[in-house]
């Protein structure tokens, strides 16, 4: 099964080859946010509600309540002018929950996801990667957290209007419809194979059992193209180059040294987007500065090119590689 590949979506691998050369894989999540627009750029979308979004900024958007038969969740009353915020707006979200990853590393136990943000290029490209992120409802993407899938009551009624998604808080599951539980399944298996990511027997049988249940639809593969496209690299469960069984030996290709990782880093000669200034001290750092990622969201303005931030005042950081 290792040599089998095939796009139904009528993609030859070899023009697809062709465009692998021109790859830009992210190396941060701020990164990645960006160039998700692209992966969904003729049918912008939330994954669990199908909500149309209209884009806002760089790498935000707004959603569209009444397309999609979306109703805020407010179970205590009215809801506040926070919640209705965020449910307005599209969110980029980890289809398998970043914290999984992260407390399978070490970094994680040391200081959690900001200790892996700032100390770990490795991590930086996990969380970056294309293939696990997809769009949510803000409100959403908050109320699943960091929850994983399953199946929960029947009893739980619909908490989002004609949205066919249940979080069950109490019990710690998110249920989503059935016409994506296999695009689920096999990004958790491609996870877990590329990073050598522990699932556990019953993961395992749910997801093997969501991926029969729901096979790769055109839009899936379409999208997986795309992404495809911008990584250089594809999912081979969705490809059908690998097939997961219980008991299945996860490759690792992923987990390049991180000395590697931190050697392909963009040089200060290389134009590299978004570069982040402080608008207190008036410093930008570039993405492959220690601080990057570690300044206050509220004091970030956000600079296509270091020659654009100089302009406006700003000098690179003294701790940025020469």
């Amino acid at each position: 099964m290792r040599t089998r590949w095939f796009f139904a979506s009528g993609l030859l691998a070899s023009g697809l080859l062709s465009v692998f050369a021109f790859a830009a894989e992210p190396t941060n999540f701020e990164q990645a946010k960006v160039l998700l627009k692209q992966v969904y750029q003729d049918k912008p979308q939330t994954f669990y509600c199908d909500c149309p979004i209209s884009w806002v900024g760089r790498s935000g958007g707004r959603v569209d309540h009444a397309a999609c038969g979306f109703a805020v969740y407010s179970p205590k009353g009215l809801p506040s002018a926070a919640t209705l915020a965020r449910a307005a707006r599209s969110e980029v979200e980890h289809i398998i929950p970043i914290s999984w990853v992260g407390k399978q590393l070490q970094c994680w136990q040391k200081g959690g996801r900001k200790n892996c943000q700032q100390n770990d290029p490795l991590f930086n490209r996990i969380e970056a990667d294309l293939f696990n992120l997809t769009y949510a409802v803000g409100q959403i993407n908050g109320l699943r957290s960091d929850l994983p899938f399953g199946m929960v009551s029947t009893t739980l009624t619909a908490q989002f209007g004609q949205c066919d998604i249940k979080i069950d808080t109490q019990n710690r599951k998110v249920q989503p419809k059935m016409t994506i539980r296999g695009d689920i399944a096999r990004v958790a298996f491609y996870m877990a194979d590329r990073y050598n990511l522990t699932l556990s027997r019953q993961d395992q049988q749910l997801y093997m059992a969501w991926h029969l249940q729901d096979p790769v639809s055109a839009i899936e593969q379409q999208r997986h193209a795309r992404t495809a496209a911008l990584t250089g690299r594809s999912n081979p469960f969705i490809s059908g180059a690998e097939q997961w069984s219980l008991g299945y030996k996860t490759r690792g290709d992923g987990l390049v040294v991180k000395e590697q990782v931190a050697a392909a880093a963009p040089s200060a000669s290389m134009a590299v987007t978004p570069i982040y200034g402080n608008r207190r001290s008036k410093i930008y750092h570039r993405p492959d500065c220690p601080n990057y990622l570690s300044m206050a969201v509220s004091n970030r303005v956000s600079f296509d090119t270091a020659s654009e931030a100089e302009a406006q005042g700003y000098r690179q950081a003294n701790n940025c590689p020469k």
